[in-house]
C-alpha cells in the first residue's frame, strides 16, 4: 500500500528543501548527515538534533546505530505530517512544463476551493469545488494552458530558472474571473485560496 515511484533520493531532496525553508541544513559528517530539527516541528516531540543519520538503506543495515531516514522514522513522519496538515497551507512553486503547443507561454496557476451552499428541504448543505485558474503574463485567462498546467509533470532542471513577476495583478484577474463565472457574492467566506505556481511552457 505504501509502494510508489518515489525513492529515498527523492525523500532526501524533499528533506533538504524542507530544512532549508526553515533555515536548517543537512551537514555531511563522513558517511552520515546531521541536522537540527526546525522549531516548527516542536509539537511532535522529536530530538533537538539528529546525528549519524542516513538515507542510504545499505549503510543503515550495516550500522545498527544509524538513524535511517525513511518512512517510519519519527522525523520523516513528523515532517510529512506537518506538510500534509491543513495549517501548513503549501508553498509557491516555479514549474517548467514541456508542451510544444504552448511553448513561449507563461503565467500563474492559482488553485482555489469554492464553497457552494445548497438549500435542502430539511437543511443546508455545502458542496466544495476545486477551481484552478491560469492567468497568462499579459493578464488573460487561458484554458489550454490551464489544462496542461494541472495535468502535466514539471521538468526538474535548475538551469531553467527564470525571473518571476509580481503575482498580485494576475490574482486580481483570477478573482474577477471566478466571481463572474460562478456568481460569487462573498469572496472571503466562499473561497479558499490554496496556493499558486509560476508556470513556464517550453519544448
Amino acid at each position: 500500500e505504501l509502494a510508489s515511484e518515489l525513492t529515498l533520493g527523492d525523500l532526501e531532496k524533499f528533506t533538504e528543501r524542507f530544512l532549508a525553508n526553515h533555515r536548517r541544513q543537512l551537514q555531511k559528517k563522513g558517511d552520515f548527515v546531521e541536522f537540527i530539527v526546525p522549531d516548527v516541528l516542536k509539537p511532535y516531540e522529536l530530538h533537538d538534533r539528529y546525528r549519524e543519520a542516513t538515507f542510504d538503506r545499505e549503510l543503515a543495515i550495516r550500522r545498527n546505530d544509524a538513524q535511517f531516514l525513511a518512512i517510519g522514522h519519527p522525523f520523516i513522519d513528523a515532517t510529512l505530517s506537518h506538510v500534509g496538515s491543513y495549517d501548513f497551507g503549501g508553498l509557491t512553486a516555479v514549474r517548467h512544463i514541456c508542451e510544444p503547443k504552448l511553448s513561449g507561454c507563461s503565467g500563474f496557476l492559482f488553485a482555489f476551493v469554492i464553497r457552494q451552499r445548497v438549500t435542502r428541504e430539511d437543511s443546508d448543505e455545502c458542496l466544495f469545488q476545486f477551481c484552478p485558474v491560469f492567468v497568462t503574463t499579459d493578464g488573460q485567462i487561458d484554458e489550454a494552458a490551464l489544462a496542461a498546467a494541472v495535468t502535466k509533470t514539471a521538468i526538474e532542471d535548475s538551469t531553467l530558472a527564470s525571473p518571476t513577476p509580481d503575482a498580485s495583478p494576475a490574482f486580481e484577474v483570477a478573482k474577477k474571473h471566478l466571481e463572474q463565472k460562478l456568481g460569487l457574492w462573498d469572496w472571503d467566506d466562499d473561497v479558499e485560496f490554496l496556493g499558486l505556481s509560476w508556470v513556464v511552457f517550453g519544448r
